[in-house]
């Protein structure tokens, strides 16, 4: 036979420390409140009762009698149980109407009920071994329009002994009815429904929303009464912590005893008044409870709430820290603090800086709510000095292709032939693209290390733009190198105009259509970094946040670049048609091909290859000849100009360097020239 479910009754004995005015429990805790859930509060007086039933006793089951019966109630927030020959009957204005066959050997069995409405928990346990869980959907007040359930005349067959509610003894009787409380007062019958939930969340047992169950904790939580100064419930995957914060002191700092350790910044007492209960709950989730669209993986499954009774915290200027204790995490994985967003069902890292550790790491937060550590997974780390040493190639070469890109641009504006030769203006706007991918760099990698979500979005917006412009006048320059290398036809049924058209257009639509679909698409990108003073740690920039998009972005760019690929091997097989006379011949040929790589961004594609044993020799060689562009091209020009030049000294003013190439061959000359403007 099963015990009867009786609440433990704990002793928690006070710990000396820096904090006298809070005691600590003996179990590790956790808390839990959403701004949100203020909002469900509201609904009270509409849903069913926060407080749980478990009625357990002693049937003698006859032949015949092996039933359960289930059902809605007369519409009065009651809770009765009846004992018949022929079945053990519930009615409850929130049940469904079912009925469960049970044992059918005549005997006396221990069974137990357990219902919490606001929950939509129905529990039956039933002799050694039958148990029933049923999830049912907790309907409001004004549907429960049930008949009055029939009268029943107890006799010595049908009564049920040794009956508790909740662990307190009752009478022998075959009828019982309890009230639905709204709301749980008395700490043993918290107890016992917070560890009810707790093991039905251990064994997985549990299907209702995760939102319906935070708001049923809060409810809960805020309603409680406690003696002590602080009080522990519940155990396993489901724990919760109450603190009466009689002091100002108590904020300063709170225990290392509840799996986390909170700090509170001294400004929150101007939001906090004294008396204000503090509620902490920790949630040990498989991923039903707060599972986003990524599916991403809790740190150790553990979530924890925060909130300070009836009281809203946001944007404090100083930061609330809360320390996670955690397993050491694998070399090629970070951890990111979070917190959960209940409008939109997902984890959020803006307001929260992550200060990682081994085995332990610091949120540094801004406000209250559910707080959890992501694990963020890197095919590959990168050394710290190999970072800082990226980043001084990235950021010098970006400010110097951003010059070149300046300058060549003031070039070739002040070329008689721009208005009229449409590859110059092709040119022109490929280099722009690229100033203003350099520019969005480095301003989404500065933004990016303050973690400021609203300009982080706008940045990494900003940057995706950019990088889509570039490809996009990428790809034009390799089907305007088609257009008069490889299969020549007039230049005006391609004007500039519808060029641009493509080349501008294509990448606002998508950035826009990003934005309306989920501006959380944008925002603060981390980088596994292996640092010496920790197990491991992230670099931040603003950048595209959400996988689908950037799996999305990366088919964009290898089309583009297989595309331009198939044009630089059209282009290189006319070029080694072409006698080379003389050594300048044989470098200008050199200098076309070279030049036409950078400017069909050939270089990018090594971000392909960027894997194992070749991860950081690829890194270098991908920052520096991207992060450079704009300079390459730049000395192609000028070196493809140069001759042209010479002949051209009689005219010194900038209008007339027009970019040309030298006559010693006809063919590729004219190559040159088509190419160049």
């Amino acid at each position: 036979m099963l015990p009867v479910h009786t609440p433990e009754e704990e002793e928690h004995s006070p710990e000396s420390g820096e904090t006298p005015q809070l005691q600590c429990p003996d179990h590790p805790g956790g808390s839990v409140t959403m701004s949100l859930l203020f909002l469900l509060l509201l609904l009270h007086e509409l849903m069913p009762g926060t407080q749980g039933l478990s009625l357990c006793g002693w049937r003698t089951q006859e032949s015949g009698g092996n039933k359960l019966q289930y059902s809605a109630g007369s519409g009065e927030d009651t809770f009765t149980v009846v004992n018949t020959e022929k079945a053990l009957i519930v009615y409850s204005p929130f049940l469904s109407s079912n009925e469960i066959v049970l044992q059918p050997l005549r005997g006396t069995y221990l069974f137990c009920v357990h219902w919490i409405p606001a929950l939509g928990i129905f529990n039956f346990t039933y002799g050694v071994t039958k148990s029933h869980i049923m999830q049912t959907s907790p309907q409001t007040r004004s549907n429960l329009l049930q008949p009055t359930p029939p009268s029943y005349t107890c006799d010595s067959s049908t009564l049920l002994f040794d009956v508790t509610i909740n662990g307190q003894p009752l009478n022998n009787s075959c009828n019982f009815t309890f009230p639905l409380l709204s709301t749980a007062t008395d700490m043993k019958n918290v107890e016992h429904d917070i560890s009810q939930v707790a093991d039905y969340l251990d064994k997985n047992h549990f299907s209702g929303k995760g939102r319906m169950l935070r708001y049923w904790i809060e409810t809960v939580l805020s309603n409680v009464t406690i003696e002590e100064n602080s009080h522990h419930f519940g155990k396993g995957s489901l724990q919760a912590a109450v603190y009466k914060l009689n002091s100002s002191d108590v904020l300063i700092s709170l225990p290392d005893c509840l799996g986390v350790s909170l700090s509170f910044p001294k400004q929150l007492m101007e939001t906090v008044n004294t008396g204000t209960r503090l509620h902490v709950v920790r949630i040990l989730d498989s991923g039903a409870l707060f599972q986003d669209a990524a599916n991403n993986t809790v740190v150790d499954s553990q979530v924890i709430g925060i909130t300070f009774e009836g009281t809203q915290v946001s944007n404090l200027s100083e930061d609330i820290v809360i320390t996670f204790h955690h397993q050491p995490l694998q070399v090629n994985s970070s951890p990111v603090c979070v917190f959960w967003d209940e409008l939109s069902e997902n984890w959020r890292m803006d307001g929260c800086n992550t200060v990682p550790g081994e085995v332990r790491t610091e949120c540094r937060c801004n406000h209250l709510t559910y707080f959890a550590l992501l694990m963020q997974i890197s095919s590959e780390v990168i050394p710290e000095v190999h970072l800082v040493m990226l980043s001084v190639l990235t950021f010098a070469g970006c400010s110097i292709s951003a010059v070149s890109c300046f300058f060549t641009i003031i070039w070739i504006c002040c070329s008689r032939k721009m208005q009229s030769n449409p590859t110059l203006q092709i040119h022109l706007n490929l280099l722009g693209a690229v100033l203003l991918l350099d520019l969005s760099f480095i301003l989404s990698a500065v933004l990016g290390a303050l973690e400021e979500r609203s300009l982080c979005i706008s940045s990494a917006a900003v940057l995706h733009f950019a990088l889509l412009c570039t490809f996009s006048w990428m790809a034009i320059e390799g089907f305007n190198l088609y257009r008069l290398v490889v299969k020549v036809f007039p230049a005006s049924s391609v004007t500039t105009i519808k060029l641009a058209l493509v080349g501008w257009g294509v990448p606002i639509l998508i950035v826009a259509a990003v934005m309306l679909m989920d501006q959380e698409s944008y925002g603060v990108s981390s980088i596994a970094v292996e640092r010496p003073s920790f197990h491991n740690s992230t670099a931040s920039i603003c950048w595209l946040t959400e996988p689908i998009v950037h799996v999305l972005n990366l088919g964009f760019c290898a089309a583009i670049l297989l595309f331009n690929a198939c044009m630089m091997v059209a282009m290189t097989r006319r070029v080694l048609r072409l006698t080379a006379h003389t050594r300048t011949e044989k470098i200008r040929h050199c200098v076309t091909l070279l030049g036409l790589t950078c400017m069909l961004g050939l270089p990018w594609g090594l971000a392909f290859f960027a894997h194992g044993a070749l991860y950081l020799t690829v890194q270098y060689i991908f920052s520096i000849l991207n992060a450079l562009q704009g300079l390459f091209i730049f000395l192609w020009y000028c070196a493809l100009s140069q001759p042209s030049a010479k002949k051209q000294s009689h005219s010194s003013d900038c209008t007339s360097a027009t970019p040309a190439s030298p006559r010693a061959e006809q063919s590729l000359s004219s190559d040159h020239k088509k190419l160049l403007g």
